[in-house]
């Protein structure tokens, strides 16, 4: 009887550690991780997806049926619910729109960093939940985008939410949150099927999975052969091709790391032996397929595997945990080795990630700066305000009464006098930060052409015609 009673308490003792300690650690982590982010909120760089985000919503703050792009056409290319959600926030008093903005994207992925920590925990057990929301929490993607007013982020947010009620058994709320992921991004979609395949015996979604894979490569060897008009179908079509290898490696080696990468993939196959077939197992399947053949450019489209992110970090978590086990178990000796190993390692990763995310946001943050400061200075100026740039949904979105006139990365140098002539502009902007400027217009001569330099900061250059 003492014995039983000695066990009782030191159980009852045990489970209210961690029912004080879990809580404690994950608070830490989210703490940690909003700190890295609210540094960087009140940036005042404004890349040119954000640009267009924020002035369409601004738009539908006014007219919730406004949902056109800077040239008036509708806007096709991503779901209109960002868009939609943050223009609620359009008239908060003392932030600027695209600071409440980007809170609003900081706090959603601090939210992620608890939806992985949940899901993890109810899939395999709180080690690996834990695991996987510190990793999350360090990621130098989530902290780089998590600033940042795109899509992906909120996506992401969504699809773990669907998943992580999916996997707690709340039908109602996944199909609500996995509409929203869908209304936020195309490529959310197939998160709507997760009930359905998983009910499907391994043996019929393997076949499924592999004529996916098969039909999209073969969709993507065929497009030289068929050509499309222009328009929302040829967007859409142009986005699959072939992966480039190196940028998919080079992007995986930089914001994942070797060691992650590894036990993501030892805790993947042990997920397949034990027949753990998830939620997350299944997405990361599906999704991984698609992403495969979408654009890998590394930094500029990195944001695009953002949704695998967090079920790689629980399958790298549970792989760090099995092998753990499996040493205890097998090399008792070594136990403690072992556990100061992953330790050691994940603390190292932990860091690591942590540097990687402030290089890139200390680098970034000061790059496609100057609108806000160059479209107050162009109204002070003589009217009519007819602009050419390479940077249009920047100065739109800091201009609106600005007629703005986009400068293509394709266009030639003879092209651009003539186009300069027969549109009137009378004013010119360069940026060097804008991956569509075109190289000749560096070493343009503007004076010889009729302008003179007006403005001139940092990157920024201002011509008016004389």
């Amino acid at each position: 009887m003492a014995n039983n009673s000695i066990k009782f308490k030191y159980d009852f003792f045990l489970k209210a550690i961690q029912a004080i300690f879990l809580p404690f650690l994950l608070f830490i982590i989210v703490l940690y991780a909003l700190t890295i982010k609210l540094k960087y909120v009140f940036q005042e760089s404004l890349w040119p997806d954000e640009a267009l985000y924020l002035y369409i919503a601004r738009n539908l703050a006014d007219n919730p049926l406004n949902l056109f792009d800077i040239s008036g056409q509708l806007f096709y290319k991503s779901p209109p619910f960002l868009m939609y959600l943050i223009s609620a926030f359009a008239d908060i008093p003392f932030l600027e729109f695209d600071q409440i903005s980007r809170l609003l994207i900081a706090l959603m992925a601090t939210g992620l960093i608890v939806v992985t920590y949940f899901t993890g925990t109810k899939i395999f057990n709180p080690v690996v939940g834990m695991v996987a929301g510190a990793l999350m929490a360090a990621c130098p993607l989530t902290n780089w985008i998590g600033v940042r007013i795109l899509t992906d982020i909120p996506v992401t947010f969504f699809i773990y939410l669907a998943i992580c009620m999916l996997a707690y058994g709340k039908t109602r709320l996944f199909y609500i949150f996995a509409v929203l992921s869908v209304l936020t991004k195309y490529t959310a979609f197939p998160v709507l099927f997760l009930p359905f395949l998983m009910k499907l015996k391994p043996g019929k979604w393997k076949y499924l999975y592999l004529g996916l894979f098969v039909s999209i490569l073969i969709f993507v060897k065929t497009k030289s052969y068929i050509n499309l008009p222009g328009g929302w179908i040829n967007y859409f079509y142009n986005f699959f091709g072939y992966p480039n290898i190196s940028q998919l490696v080079g992007e995986s080696r930089y914001f994942l790391g070797l060691f992650v990468i590894f036990f993501a993939i030892v805790g993947f196959f042990i997920t397949i032996k034990e027949e753990k077939y998830s939620a997350v197992f299944h997405w990361f399947v599906i999704f991984g397929i698609f992403r495969i053949f979408l654009p890998w450019v590394i930094f500029r489209v990195s944001r695009y595997t953002l949704p695998l992110y967090p079920a790689l970090f629980i399958f790298a978590a549970y792989g760090c945990y099995q092998t753990g086990k499996i040493v205890a178990s097998n090399w008792p000796a070594y136990k403690t080795l072992a556990f100061l190993f992953f330790v050691i390692a994940i603390s190292s990763v932990l860091f690591n990630h942590t540097m990687k995310g402030f290089n890139l946001l200390s680098q970034t943050e000061n790059s496609f700066v100057g609108f806000k400061d160059v479209a107050r200075f162009i109204k002070t100026q003589p009217k009519p305000h007819v602009l050419a740039t390479a940077s249009p949904r920047q100065m739109k979105y800091f201009g609106p009464e600005i007629d703005v006139y986009d400068i293509g990365s394709n266009i030639t140098e003879e092209r651009f006098k003539i186009y300069l002539e027969k549109n009137n502009i009378n004013y010119f902007l360069i940026d060097f930060w804008s991956p569509h400027l075109p190289r000749w217009c560096q070493s343009f001569d503007y004076q010889k052409h009729g302008y003179q330099l007006i403005y001139h900061q940092k990157n920024i250059y201002l011509w008016e015609k004389v």
